[in-house]
């Protein structure tokens, strides 16, 4: 650590925002290591998994909930343009929250999320249409976002290379080896006829927050205001030397970049979102992909609208961004430095095509296994969650192996981008033959190559950075994942709410118009068919997923390509791979083999 650093940890009148271009969240987290006790860290790790394992039950269920609450409202076919719609936000969310972790803090940043989460389910829990559900899950997923983010960013800043992979696993997922099983139950009693009701799921869920992440917003201001009162943190200004309010809300838009989030934003909405007017806007963010797909009679590609906004988005919003953050933003969301870092790119673009690639063949599995098969309500639970516990597992495996032998992470990443593009192309069999075994095969084996890749990808981005960048390029990875969920979910809902129509009319021509929309707005609905007529509309359904199987699998090869130009790194006993430094802030002296810069140039 510089001398400048030194003399912020120990002088209480350093001015800890500006220390050698650390911004206050950076610091204040780094001055927490040194006041951690052993009873301290272990109630912390105690709050990151009562956090961890709220916000793995709420992933594992609510997108259940909004099924049945679409298929209630008879607009089901509708659930693809909210799921866009939170896609584009969640992805918002990484830069925003990443921002606000560096310039306010950690405990800060989650407390702002924990707003969210209970605001958007109270909406989601109380609402009467498929407006309110909309804007409820907008608000939503913000929480989401952030405590996403959050969470990794505050491992990152308390784990070493070397065992990052495994406590990132665990909190990213290492939960599902319960939720499994208890997913499934809490379904069921929530959605069957005569149960609670899907409202009740939202209800409950705003209170569990509360309950969930007070522990870990309470140990995190603990540790800060132990750290303060030791001089590790300065103290705030006395009231009469603190500048104008004016000039502080100047200094924190420039902390957070307040003006590059807003053009990100911009960018994102205008390529991704068409909203004719700011009533429709409050009703629903639609994705123009979607619309355009024609199940929206009122905006298509023949709406001039749609169109002018993307290239709006495109050739004004975004140069504009990319000015903004090159030559004006003093904290950019996108620092040059990392758009010069090949690990980084590799990594964003492995991230934003795997997700491409998964949500084409993903997105709209929970209907067809719905339609096609005759498992219960349970077992669809069951399935949907087979490949994140397969994910769980197989990355949790590979970070005990790699930190026990302290290994480079690049062969693996690339092996296992290998094996998520076999368990793609195992879908296609898998669609004509809707047996159990086959279908929950290709889950596992994806899973198997995804769970590594996510895990060696992050840790390759999270390593390839300093301290002060971690948390950006954290958000520039989940950003390009997220943006490419949102690419590969608009794509599927297109060719799902296009094609199926027609493959039910080619398959089963007696049904007229409306017949053929009962069958795409509630899926269910085949099951009470019989003979014949059954194995037809499963044919219809069959042939519209090897629509999506196609492009899915022809995209999850860039993923793979990109893997061969990430620069390769030993997972040490250190913070990250370039400054080489303790978690702390102090220089590594004995962190293994190599204690130089240079182990990013380390051989595969």
């Amino acid at each position: 650590m510089s001398t400048a650093d030194e003399k912020a940890h120990a002088s209480p009148g350093a001015n800890i925002a500006a220390v050698s271009g650390i911004q206050c969240g950076v610091h204040r987290i780094e001055a927490i290591q040194s006041v951690w006790g052993t009873k301290s860290k272990i109630v912390l790790w105690i709050s990151v998994a009562l956090a961890s394992y709220m916000c793995i039950l709420d992933n594992g269920t609510n997108w259940a909930w909004g099924s049945y609450a679409t298929m209630q409202f008879g607009r089901y076919q509708q659930f693809a343009a909210i799921q866009c719609a939170t896609s584009i936000l969640l992805a918002i969310g990484k830069p925003l929250f990443a921002k606000l972790t560096d310039a306010v803090g950690r405990a800060e940043s989650i407390a702002i999320a924990l707003f969210f989460y209970v605001l958007g389910y109270t909406v989601n829990a109380t609402t009467p249409n498929m407006a309110g559900l909309g804007v409820g899950s907008c608000i939503w997923v913000l929480g989401y976002s952030g405590l996403q983010i959050a969470l990794q960013i505050v491992i990152a800043d308390v784990t070493t290379l070397r065992w990052r992979p495994v406590v990132s696993s665990l909190s990213t997922g290492g939960w599902y080896f319960i939720n499994f099983y208890a997913n499934g139950q809490i379904t069921a009693k929530l959605t069957v006829p005569g149960g609670l009701g899907w409202r009740w799921g939202y209800g409950i869920y705003a209170l569990c927050y509360i309950l969930a992440l007070s522990p870990i917003i309470i140990v995190l201001l603990w540790a800060q205001r132990q750290a303060k009162a030791q001089g590790k943190i300065t103290g705030n200004a006395p009231a009469e030397a603190k500048p104008p309010l004016s000039a502080r809300l100047r200094a924190f838009a420039e902390d957070v970049d307040a003006v590059g989030l807003l053009l990100l934003a911009a960018t994102l909405a205008l390529i991704f979102r068409a909203c004719p007017s700011l009533s429709a806007a409050l009703r629903f963010v639609f994705v123009p992909v979607v619309l355009a797909g024609g199940s929206y009679a009122t905006t298509t590609w023949h709406n001039p609208a749609v169109p002018a906004m993307m290239v709006i988005g495109g050739f004004f919003a975004l140069p504009l961004f990319i000015f903004w953050e090159a030559k004006r933003a003093s904290h950019p969301v996108v620092p040059l430095r990392l758009l010069r870092n090949r690990t980084i790119l590799a990594a964003c673009a492995i991230n934003f095509f795997d997700f491409v690639s998964f949500y084409l063949t993903y997105a709209e599995l929970y209907g067809f296994v719905s339609a096609t098969t005759q498992w219960k309500i349970g077992d669809l639970v069951y399935y949907s969650n087979a490949q994140s516990l397969s994910l769980t597992f197989f990355g949790l495996g590979w970070g005990v192996i790699a930190g026990a032998l302290k290994t480079g992470y690049k062969a693996s990443l690339i092996a296992a981008l290998a094996i998520r593009i076999i368990g793609t192309g195992l879908m296609f069999y898998a669609r004509t033959h809707t047996n159990t075994a086959a279908l929950v095969m290709t889950q596992i084996i994806q899973g198997l190559g995804g769970g590594i890749a996510s895990v060696t990808s992050q840790i390759g981005a999270q390593g390839a950075v300093p301290h002060q960048d971690v948390a950006l390029a954290t958000a520039a990875l989940l950003l390009s994942a997220e943006v490419g969920g949102v690419v590969g979910t608009a794509a599927a809902g297109a060719i799902w709410v296009n094609r199926l129509p027609v493959e039910i009319a080619n398959h089963v021509p007696s049904l007229n118009g409306t017949e053929i929309a009962g069958f795409v707005g509630a899926p269910t609905l085949v099951r009470g068919l019989a003979g014949q007529a059954y194995a037809d509309m499963v044919a219809a359904y069959s042939q519209t997923m090897r629509m999506l199987l196609i492009p899915g699998i022809v995209v999850a090869i860039i993923p793979l390509a990109a893997a061969f130009f990430v620069k390769d790194f030993c997972l040490l006993e250190i913070q990250n791979a370039v400054e080489v430094k303790t978690l702390d802030g102090r220089r590594a002296e004995n962190a293994g083999e190599s204690s130089e810069p240079a182990i990013l140039e380390a051989k595969v």
